[in-house]
């Protein structure tokens, strides 16, 4: 029972990101120069570039749910409706992302992180 407490407790107190000296929380609608623009805008490029490849899968799906369901299934028609709202989520998410930039000013974007799928 007490090695079960004890474990429990280190688990608690070793975790990452637990260091004693906490970082304040970005606020992603800000515009005041406090905030890291810069990485502010790699988190939008990143969440484009996932929602760009979320569309693409939901395209690929479209064409097989066509092969199997025909043209006219609500199957094709819901899937292709929800890879274009993920193409239109990764849009804005990249004028999110140029407007950071234009904060920050600077004329060079990050290069967006690698999603875990990519990698």
């Amino acid at each position: 029972m007490h090695v079960a407490v004890l474990f429990l407790l280190l688990a608690i107190f070793l975790q990452p990101g637990c260091s004693g000296s906490p970082t304040a929380p970005l606020d992603m609608t800000a515009v005041d120069p406090g905030q890291d623009h810069g990485e502010i805008a790699a988190y939008y490029r990143h969440e484009a570039v996932a929602s760009r490849q979320q569309a693409e899968e939901l395209t690929h799906r479209a064409v097989v749910y066509e092969r199997l369901f025909g043209p006219e299934s609500e199957w094709v028609t819901g899937t292709r409706l929800l890879a274009q709202f993920y193409e239109e989520a990764a849009r804005e998410e990249e004028q999110l992302a140029k407007r950071h930039l234009k904060l920050l000013g600077g004329a060079q974007a990050p290069s967006p992180p690698m999603c875990d799928r990519c990698r």
